[in-house]
Order: structure tokens, then C-alpha cells, then sequence
């Protein structure tokens, strides 16, 4: 009887474990109805630079200098800039500014403007290096050795 006892409760736990198990799966497994909705409605950002051509305070815009047309960018709500630094508001974007930041295309074709940095153009890399780093002054042991040869 003892022996029948615990195969019973064994059995019963197991029966527990194993529906429990399936109920956790089923609840963090996403359906696929929404797997699709999600990436529909998500937008993916992706970075831009360039200097500022004009500014359209009333139709919340930014009109970018380029080498072949023009890129406007559209300022939403949601949309954060920045100006040396600190946060600004459209009108203190100035035209030559230097801009950097993100983009997105929410509704198709428009530019969202997501982030973005104004003020003046950084200096080029090359230029920086060479007056970050002078050259070190050679030591006294090098001198003696060149002076010998």
C-alpha cells in the first residue's frame, strides 16, 4: 500500500510540473499576429551629418546642404536637439550650423528628425592628432648615437 501511496504522489507531481512548465512557455511565447505588428510599427534610426541651409520654424524644419539636392528634415514632438552641448529649441538653429544625430522614416518617405547636435564643424581627425600629440623630444642616449655616426 505504501508502495502504490507514493508511485500515486509521485505521478501527481509530475502531472504539476509538467502542466506548469507548458503554462510559462505559453504565456512568454509572442503569437505570431503580434511578432509582425511590432516590427511593423517600429522604425529603424539611422545617422546623418551635414550643414544647415535654413531653418522653417512654422513648418518645423530643417533644410540640410547637400552635394547633389537638399535633405529636409521634419521635427516632431518627440524630436531632441541640441546646440553646443545644451538642449535648444528650433529657433536657435542657425543657418551654417554644423548638424549630426539620427533620423528615422516613420511614415515612408519623410525624415524624422530624432537627435540632434548643432554648432560649429568638429576638426578633421588628421588635424587634430598632429596637435594632440607633439613629438616627443629625443632622448639624451639617441643624441650621443647619432652624433657618433
Amino acid at each position: 500500500m505504501n508502495n502504490s501511496l507514493f508511485k500515486l504522489i509521485g505521478a501527481a507531481a509530475c502531472a504539476a510540473i509538467l502542466t506548469t512548465s507548458t503554462l510559462c512557455a505559453a504565456d512568454t511565447a509572442p503569437s505570431p499576429g503580434s511578432a509582425q505588428s511590432t516590427k511593423k510599427s517600429s522604425s529603424h534610426a539611422y545617422p546623418f551629418r551635414g550643414t544647415v541651409d535654413s531653418v522653417d520654424a512654422s513648418a518645423k524644419t530643417i533644410t540640410l546642404d547637400g552635394k547633389k539636392s537638399e535633405r529636409v528634415l521634419h521635427i516632431t514632438d518627440d524630436s531632441v536637439l541640441e546646440k553646443d552641448g545644451k538642449p535648444a529649441k528650433l529657433d536657435e538653429i542657425a543657418s551654417g550650423d554644423y548638424a549630426k544625430g539620427l533620423l528615422s522614416k516613420q511614415d515612408g518617405s519623410r525624415e524624422i528628425l530624432v537627435k540632434a547636435t548643432f554648432g560649429p564643424k568638429p576638426d578633421k581627425k588628421g588635424d587634430k592628432k598632429s596637435a594632440a600629440k607633439p613629438k616627443a623630444p629625443a632622448t639624451p642616449a639617441a643624441s650621443a648615437q647619432t652624433a657618433s655616426n
